[in-house]
């Protein structure tokens, strides 16, 4: 009641200062309700996207000599890191999807060329969003002359999750259970190369005349994050992205045992190196975390002895 009244005593004080029927009507009119879809899209930090999400350092795996405490810590230790990127790459990957369907959305005549032949996307994309897309192909390495459906496509298949699988067994494999020099001293589980004087850590083996070496990361969440940088992006692993996109295609988990088939440039082993691997996740079972609704077990009970 009181809101009915005071509606006419507004519309008899309009009617007074003389304003039309029409203003009145628009003036009392409430406000219409903005379509969901004009909502801005929520950005996050592309240049944070494979960087450090634990500061934590190294644990001393070489303090344990039992071996099945040792694989147990290093396990749910490892699985704890590549989870976290893996969600932030998920996060980042809702983003795209929201902008591919801003795209999808929008009205064909934008989709069309205009009279100079050139794609409307800035009356799709605001600058910020446009600017954002830019930034993660290039990091990417995927090409951003068009923000059109084939750029969405090949965006998605280049960034994606790694199998937890996978990377335990490639992280276990390459860091010797986390107790290598180069884990160790650099925080490096994956064995990953630079190529700048004073980059990394200098091999003792390495091959005379060869300049690379094993780089060095402040933390060992950020050698995962690179690690899987460096996965979505290398051109040597792009059978790994195509064999990741088919299982995405058919909404399947998609499974590492699958993937390390695409490694056969990772290690100078080749295919010796893909079959380690593929015995490791199965011996160890490691294919049960590749499903993100598997809990690791409680293994706090578990504790690592100083050396």
């Amino acid at each position: 009641m009181r809101a009915s009244f005071h509606s006419r005593k507004i519309l008899k004080l309009l009617l007074t200062v003389g304003l039309t029927t029409s203003i009145v009507s628009c003036c009392l009119c409430p406000e219409p309700e903005k379509d969901e879809d004009t909502k801005p899209v929520v950005l996050n930090d592309v240049s944070e996207l494979y960087l450090s999400l634990d500061d934590a350092a190294l644990p001393p795996f070489s303090c344990i000599q039992d071996v099945r405490t040792k694989k147990q810590l290093f396990f749910g230790y490892t699985l704890d890191l590549v989870r976290e990127h893996n969600q932030k790459i998920n996060e980042t990957r809702e983003i795209v999807h929201a902008l591919k369907e801003k795209l999808a959305q929008a009205d064909d005549d934008l989709k069309t060329q205009d009279t100079a032949g050139v794609p409307q996307f800035e009356l799709i994309f605001n600058q910020e969003e446009m600017n954002w897309l830019q930034s993660l192909a290039k990091l990417h390495r995927v090409s951003h002359a068009q923000l059109n459906e084939a750029f969405f496509s090949e965006l998605l298949m280049s960034m994606d999750i790694i199998p937890p699988s996978m990377a335990l067994a490639q992280a276990a494999n390459e860091s010797a259970w986390g107790t290598s020099r180069f884990a160790v001293e650099a925080n490096n589980l994956f064995g990953q190369w630079c190529f700048s004087p004073g980059c990394g850590v200098v091999p003792q083996l390495r091959p005379e005349g060869a300049t690379y070496e094993v780089k060095v990361f402040e933390t060992p969440s950020e050698s995962v994050g690179q690690y899987m940088l460096n996965i979505n992006r290398n051109s040597s692993y792009e059978k790994v992205r195509n064999i990741r996109h088919s299982y995405r295609q058919q909404q399947e988990v998609i499974p590492g045992t699958s993937l390390v088939g695409g490694l056969e440039n990772y290690s100078e082993r080749g295919h010796h190196y893909i079959e380690e691997l593929r015995h490791m996740i199965g011996y160890n079972n490691l294919s049960q975390w590749d499903n993100t609704s598997s809990q690791y077990p409680d293994i706090s009970q578990l504790s690592i002895p100083n050396c």
